[in-house]
């Protein structure tokens, strides 16, 4: 009788695996085909950065020259010495006049043409107020249209541009006053003639052998400057942010393209790699940062803020097309199209085919059998059953899900 009822048992279990392994692995069967997903996460949105990472050296944004005449004049001594911090209107040199009235006529000249230039960026700078009052007046007024960030961007840059104008006229007439103060010099009979400065910086050299330049300015005013390949200059924008650190300042200073040079450093050479000049004003006026300090500086390149951001592993490619695998709340996977955009480490932006809240599969490669609509498992998260958070469960609740998920099929 055991013997029979062993047997019996036995056949019972064979045929019904055997008729399960049938249907499971039978064409068009009806049988659920569960996966178990184990590593999935909820979609949402961070800033992606790509940075182009090269070291730098700081240096001077600009060099002025002074040249001496010898021709109306002999020179008679400095009034500065090297490393001297100036501004505009510090006396640099004295010069002994030999021939006043053609000197005289020298200085008118200048004089001259100074104002011409003066007159001619003033007419620019009519020019860009007539343009900036042409553009959309922003309004607080919420029943209004708002201005599209393109015309605020115009704005901006316009407002910027006449600002430098207006800098480079009150520089321009700084100059007529000096020329004009020499002028008056020579009518009242001096003979000893001061040149001061139109600029501010710091005396970077001083030929006192009397050959020009007589004197190079350096501004105060400072940028970085990189020498990019031939490869990463095709990257880089003038008007790109950068990031620039160092061991002198504590915290990151703000930088940004002001000059992408299109020609090589060095004269071309079959044997040789090219390398670019590029430089980055720094933004902050008063920083640490000195000419000849080495820092390191990052060219922000590309960047999106705010995008659907998934990693790199849970995209997949078929042709021309990519996939990421959802979990729907029907309890199956969806292989959803998606468009993408910026990689950055690792990270993949999805431009669109995503909606905030959804889960999706972070190694969908892992996973055998991965078919779109099939139904899935997932593991139990133990840290969050908790004793705690099990004695805010009423016992009906409890007795509820548990008869749904041994009665429920999806």
């Amino acid at each position: 009788m055991n013997r029979r009822i062993l047997y019996s048992t036995l056949t019972l279990s064979l045929l019904f695996v055997g008729a399960n392994a049938y249907l499971i692995e039978k064409a068009n069967s009806k049988v659920d085909r569960e996966v178990r997903v184990a590593n999935w996460e909820i979609t949402s949105k961070d800033d992606l950065v790509k940075e182009l990472p090269k070291p730098g050296v700081v240096t001077s944004e600009e060099e002025s020259y002074l040249y001496f005449n010898d021709e109306f004049g002999s020179f008679k001594k400095f009034l500065v010495k090297e490393g001297d911090q100036i501004t505009s209107g510090t006396p640099l040199y004295e010069y002994e006049v030999t021939d006043q009235i053609q000197q005289k006529n020298v200085l008118e000249s200048e004089v001259e043409q100074l104002e011409d230039e003066i007159d001619s960026i003033e007419d620019n700078v009519d020019d860009l107020e007539s343009l900036e009052s042409s553009l959309p007046i922003r309004s607080t007024d919420d029943n209004e249209i708002p201005i599209d960030a393109s015309s605020l961007q115009s704005e901006y840059d316009i407002k910027k541009e006449i600002a430098a104008k207006e800098l480079e006229i009150d520089r321009l007439e700084t100059q007529v006053d000096h020329l004009e103060r020499q002028i008056s010099d020579i009518d009242s009979y001096e003979t000893t003639l001061t040149v001061q400065s139109s600029v501010e910086g710091t005396i970077k050299d001083l030929s006192h052998s009397i050959e020009n330049p007589l004197i190079t300015i350096s501004s105060q005013s400072t940028i970085v400057k990189t020498d990019l390949t031939e490869e990463e200059i095709v990257t880089v924008e003038e008007n790109m942010n950068a990031v620039i650190q160092s061991d002198i300042e504590k915290k990151s200073l703000n930088g940004i393209v002001t000059r992408v040079a299109n020609l090589p450093k060095n004269d071309p050479h079959l044997e040789m790699d090219s390398t670019y000049p590029v430089e980055v004003k720094v933004q902050e006026a008063e920083n640490k940062l000195l000419p000849g300090h080495h820092v390191f500086l990052s060219i922000i390149t590309e960047e999106v803020k705010g995008a659907f951001v998934v990693p790199v592993t849970a995209v997949e490619k078929d042709g021309s097309s990519t996939f990421i695998w959802i979990l729907t709340e029907k309890g199956t996977v969806e292989k959803r199209k998606v468009e993408t955009g910026l990689q950055v480490n690792g990270q993949q932006q999805i431009k669109s085919g995503v909606k905030a809240g959804e889960y999706y599969i972070v190694y969908p490669g892992d996973i055998p059998s991965l078919n779109n609509g099939t139904p899935f498992i997932t593991g139990i998260d133990w840290s969050r059953i908790t004793l705690r958070n099990l004695k805010k469960v009423d016992r009906p609740t409890v007795l509820e899900n548990l008869l749904i998920g041994l009665l429920e099929r999806k």
